[in-house]
């Protein structure tokens, strides 16, 4: 009985010896835990303020350099750069191709100042419009497709419109005759003159410029007195020369 009291009392003790070192060393496992959490906790904290600060550095110097320099550059520019080389640096609206024809148009298209043909003169036989009259010269009804101006002989001859001098000939029936194009549809002939005519085929004239003088009444005319017989076409048609110098 007494060895047996005492094997139980020895294996007892074992025991409580082994729970206490094993509550030792979990104790002390324990505290090995917190003490590296510790250690852990404050070294990422740092980490961690230190990636802040950098960060903070590098936002504000990265600012700095994309901020403009206010009143500096600026006022630079508008000093070196002058009022009136802005001004025509400035774009202009190109003209419209209208405006480009309408222009050029006027600047080709002649001035037509319509003037007398003589300056002393009197009708003597008018613009007969289509209707037949009787030729004092022929006897024949006919029409009279211009009008005979009544003049001296050598009377200066003037166009009565700008143009270009389109023929000049010796007509069997008309005599030295002066055909000018007024460059508008209009087409004025000028017969009865004598050979001193002062123009030529192509030349341009103006308005109230000498173009020779009169000469002898035309054949086809003769019967009357000394005249200049003007016809005027508007399109290819006889119309009223008294129309175009009043």
């Amino acid at each position: 009985m007494k060895n047996q009291t005492g094997h139980s009392g020895a294996g007892k003790s074992r025991l409580r010896s082994f729970y206490t070192a094993l509550g030792i060393s979990l104790v002390m496992i324990g505290a090995a835990c917190v003490f590296a959490y510790q250690q852990t906790s404050k070294t990422l904290e740092n980490n961690l303020d230190s990636i802040t600060e950098q960060i903070a550095v590098q936002t504000t110097t990265t600012d700095a350099a994309e901020a403009p320099v206010i009143g500096v550059q600026t006022n630079v520019e508008k000093e070196t750069v002058p009022a009136t080389e802005a001004a025509t640096e400035a774009p202009t609206e190109p003209a419209t191709a209208a405006e480009t024809e309408a222009a050029t148009e006027q600047e080709e298209t002649p001035v037509h100042q319509l003037l007398p043909p003589l300056s002393d003169f009197s009708i003597l036989t008018p613009f007969s419009n289509g209707e037949l009259v009787k030729s004092e010269t022929t006897g024949t009804w006919q029409t009279h497709n211009g009008v005979d101006l009544a003049c001296e002989t050598g009377a200066d001859v003037f166009a009565i419109d700008t143009g270009t001098v389109s023929e000049v000939c010796n007509d069997a029936l008309w005599g030295y005759t002066i055909t000018i194009d007024h460059d508008n549809g209009v087409v004025s002939r000028y017969c009865g003159l004598d050979g001193s005519v002062e123009v030529r085929e192509g030349d341009t004239v103006q308005s109230g410029q000498k173009i020779g003088v009169i000469g002898n009444t035309p054949d086809i005319e003769s019967a009357l007195e000394t005249h200049l017989h003007l016809e005027v076409r508007k399109s290819g048609e006889y119309v009223d020369p008294t129309a175009y110098f009043g």
